[in-house]
């Protein structure tokens, strides 16, 4: 005869205090007392496990495959909340022990297999059951009240790179790794290093990740450093709501966890000590849609050096990068393919009376890419007649952006008006096929709405934002610089190297056309710093596609 007996903890700190030991005891001394011998037990120490999920104990489950193999006749714990404080986990555990005819004591409760022992035994369960709970709401509260009350950052293993955690639960600065923070974020911003460059750098340097086992920094690590508030002293706690799914478990047998985020409004911010500026941070993020655009910025046949960042100056849409033939080849037949910039509006993929063509000229991508890229060289080649105009920035590059939200304004009252229409249609409508035809319309109608508003929002960001982009005459020399590096062979550059150019110049190139289909060029970003405007002379194809 074999006796297993079961001992559980939840955390790690209870393991301290001997509370395990002192089961294994209380256990043993049960042994004894019953007449069992003492040499045919079998310990199952459980150590840091909640009792809420039985499946998810990985001792327990053990002991489990023991009582179903028969190598266990008799389980002894102090308590049933030790098997588990889910009644349906303890229900389920005794009809187990049942089914396999083991014998079930406990040292601190009585337990017997009659009406009356199991009444007693689902009564300790349910009792067991709501102080986990309460103990789940307690802990909560007691959380959520020392983090608005006493400003403590918790739960917080490790704290983030930058700082350390005071005794009494405060992040405070680590002034070196400050240094190498601000030192990302400048590298980042103003020398345009990509996260693999970043990582580089830091390695030569001797610096350490502060989570890793080894001294190499993985792009995630930086990127997190460059995208979280907690650098602008916003630190946001009760962001997340943790579930537990049941029966599972991690590859590190854990229990297995899901996330999702909560409403901000439940949100709790603590102001911590900052470590960059809000305007450098807020330049981190716009270095990073930047960079995302930079993606995909031409098929494998085809490369667009200003693709996404081309707009159309009439309807606001983003060009499309396309091609168009020419005429064929008398020998071969074939037709040549010419690459070029179209407005998408030009032909819109929805018709009917509410959608409006834009009849913009598709624009040739080489002369208008040429032209970009020599005046991009221009400044890098004779830098010091430009920077002056640092000092004399104007509010012209805004004015396109302006016209922009205007036009969308438009759009959005037709829109609006359009949809009142439908609506009354189809509250009016009494057949189900006219019902569920409007009902279509007014979900089409809906959702334009809500892209020309999120496309508002977008532009009026830009203008609020606008002065971000203000660099000192210092930093815009330590861009120059990078500029110069990058263009020491301005002949053999390539397509990369020139994409990256353009982007540190040019958020915007907004393309507008005259009643004489004269192109007009305006940009937003560092490049209208240097230019108070740009003359263009690049023509447009009114080609057929």
């Amino acid at each position: 005869m074999t006796i297993g007996i079961y001992a559980r903890v939840s955390t790690s700190q209870q393991t301290d205090n001997t509370s395990l030991d002192e089961q294994v005891k209380l256990c043993k001394e049960k042994v004894i007392e019953l007449g069992f011998h003492k040499s045919k037990i079998k310990i199952y120490r459980e150590e840091g496990r909640s009792g809420e999920d039985i499946n998810t104990r990985l001792i327990f489950k053990e002991m489990r495959k023991d009582m179903a193999n028969d190598k266990l006749s008799v389980v002894i714990c102090t308590h049933p909340d030790r098997l588990s404080r889910s009644m349906l986990g303890k229900l389920t555990v005794c009809e187990e022990i049942k089914d396999n005819n083991v014998e079930l004591f406990f040292t601190d409760a009585e337990f017997k297999n009659d009406i009356n022992g199991k009444f007693y035994f689902n009564l300790l369960s349910s009792i067991a059951e709501y102080e986990l709970d309460l103990i789940k709401k307690r802990t909560t509260r007691g959380r959520l009240s020392k983090v608005k009350n006493e400003k403590k950052i918790m739960p917080m293993r490790i704290a983030p790179f930058g700082y350390d955690k005071s005794v009494d639960g405060q992040l405070i600065v680590h002034q070196q790794e400050k240094q190498y923070v601000q030192m990302i974020y400048e590298w980042y911003v103003i020398e345009r290093l990509t996260l693999r460059e970043i990582g580089g750098r830091l390695y030569k340097m001797g610096v350490k990740p502060k989570r890793a086992e080894s001294s190499n920094w993985s792009a995630s690590s930086i990127s997190r450093i460059l995208t979280s508030k907690i650098y602008i002293g916003k630190y946001y706690y009760n962001r997340r709501a943790t579930k537990k799914v049941k029966g599972a478990i991690t590859a590190g047998g854990n229990p297995k966890k899901t996330y999702e985020f909560r409403p901000e409004e439940e949100w709790l911010e603590i102001d911590i000590p900052p470590i960059v500026d809000e305007e450098l941070w807020n330049q981190a993020q716009q270095q990073r849609d930047k960079n995302s655009k930079n993606k995909h910025v031409g098929s494998k046949k085809y490369e667009y050096l200003l693709k996404s960042i081309l707009k159309c100056g009439h309807c606001g849409r983003t060009y499309d990068a396309t091609t168009y033939s020419g005429r064929k080849d008398a020998k071969t037949g074939e037709s040549k393919k010419y690459r070029s910039y179209r407005c998408p509006n030009k032909f819109p993929r929805k018709y009917g009376p509410e959608i409006s063509k834009c009849k913009v000229p598709t624009v040739k991508a080489e002369e208008i890419e040429g032209y970009l890229w020599d005046k991009a060289v221009e400044i890098i080649t004779d830098p010091e007649k430009f920077i002056v105009r640092l000092q004399n920035n104007n509010d012209d590059s805004l004015k396109a952006i302006r016209d922009r939200i205007l036009q969308f304004e438009k759009d959005l009252t037709k829109k609006k008006r359009a949809l009142e229409r439908v609506d009354t249609a189809y509250f009016e409508a009494e057949d189900n096929y006219d019902l569920e035809r409007y009902k279509i319309r007014r979900d089409d109608y809906k959702k334009e709405i809500k892209a020309i508003e999120l496309n508002v929002k977008n532009d009026q960001d830009k203008i609020d934002s606008q002065k971000l982009h203000d660099l000192t005459v210092e930093q815009m020399t330590q861009v120059i610089e990078k500029f110069k590096e990058m263009l020491s062979d301005v002949n053999g550059i390539d397509f990369k190297t020139k994409r990256d150019i353009i982007l540190m110049l040019f958020d915007e190139i907004i393309l507008t056309f005259g009643d004489d289909e004269e192109l007009n060029v305006t940009s937003v970003g560092l490049f209208n710093k240097l230019y108070s405007e740009i003359d263009v002379g690049v023509s447009s194809q009114r080609q057929k596609v």
